[in-house]
Parts: structure tokens; sequence; C-alpha cells
């Protein structure tokens, strides 16, 4: 638009050169170089407004340019934090990832043990029961045999007895008596045997466990 009016105010000069046609007056030769002289000042104020229109609007897009090249340096400088978080929120991963796939295979390999020493356990357990059955049935084996044993050697002992108090008081004591009916000395040595037949199937005789 200014272009415009500038070359409008250029060509009315233009017209008004001394040029023209020789049949005008002075006067209006004149009145057109008054007029002439009016369109040149408009012209020099429309330019010099023009003029102060554009260092104005220069000054505003220099304030608009300084103020985005500001906000991208802003945002360059952002851009590169952003990249140096995120490589070193990367590396964090890889890291957390590593440690995840250690904890991971630990987790496995403790199952594993842990499976393994449950299925000993369980055998342990197992056997330790077969032998706790196998030592109560021995124990009450050996017990039944002790009682037997007792019983048998309570026997043999009351038939020892037994017999030693039949000799003593029929045969060697009545033989003793009519081969000394006098002094008694037989009767004294068929005691002292029977005596010490007695102590021997006492020493021989079996003594109850106590339970």
């Amino acid at each position: 638009m200014c272009a415009s009016r500038i070359l409008a105010i250029m060509l009315a000069a233009f017209l008004a050169l001394p040029g023209a046609p020789l049949a005008q007056s002075g006067d209006k030769r004149a009145d057109a170089a008054r007029e002439q002289a009016r369109r040149l000042q408009q012209a020099n104020r429309a330019l010099e407004r023009d003029k102060a229109e554009l260092t104005k609007e220069k000054a505003a897009s220099e304030a608009r340019a300084q103020e985005a090249e500001g906000r991208l340096g802003a945002l360059r400088r952002n851009l590169a934090v952003a990249n140096r978080r995120a490589a070193e929120l990367g590396g964090e991963l890889d890291a957390l990832r590593g440690e995840r796939d250690r904890l991971t295979q630990r987790l496995a390999e403790t199952e594993k043990r842990l499976a393994e020493t449950g299925d000993n356990l369980r055998r342990e357990s197992g056997e330790r029961k077969r032998i706790e059955a196998l030592a109560a049935q021995h124990a009450a084996q050996h017990g039944q045999t002790i009682a037997q044993c007792e019983e048998r050697n309570a026997k043999l002992h009351g038939e020892g007895v037994a017999l030693l108090e039949h000799y003593r008081a029929k045969s060697c004591f009545a033989a003793a008596l009519q081969a000394e009916p006098f002094t008694g000395l037989k009767r004294v040595e068929v005691e002292n045997f029977v005596e010490d037949a007695r102590d021997r199937l006492d020493g021989l005789r079996l003594a109850a466990p106590s339970r």
C-alpha cells in the first residue's frame, strides 16, 4: 500500500515539471510548483510515517525473533536435559532389568533347593517312622523274650531249689544219719552242700530288668 501511494505522488510531481506546454501562464506555473512542493512534502511525510511504522514493525519483529530465539534456546536446553535424563533412566532401567533377571534366577534356584529339601525331609520322615516301627517291634519282641527267659529261669531256679530240698530231706540226709548217728558230721556236710548249691543257683538267676 505504501509503494502505490509513493508511485502516485511521484507521477503527479512529474506532470508538474517545467516541460509542460508553454501556453500555461506564469501564475499557473507558480501554482503548479507550489502544488508540486506540497505533494512532495506530503510524500515525504508519508515516507516518514511509513519509515516510522516500518521501524516500529522491525523492532517488534526483532523482539519477537529474540523471544522466539530465547524460547528455542530454552527448548534446546530442556531437550538436552531431557536427553541426558533419558540416557540416565535408560541405564537405570538396564540395571533394574539385570537385577530382576538375577533375582529371578536366584528364586528359581531357591525353589528347586526347597523342593529337593522337601523331598529329603519326606524320605527321612518315612525312614524315621520305619525305624521307629522296627525299634518298637524289636523292643516288644525283646521284652517278650526277656519275660520268657525270666519265667524259664525262675522255673529252673525253683526246680533246682526243690531238687536240693528233696535231696536234703530224703536220700542224702537219711543216709548221713544212718552212717553217723552220733556225731552229725555228715549232716553238716550235706547242709553245706545244699547251701552252696542254692547260692550258685541264686547267682545264675536272672534279675528282672527295671521298667
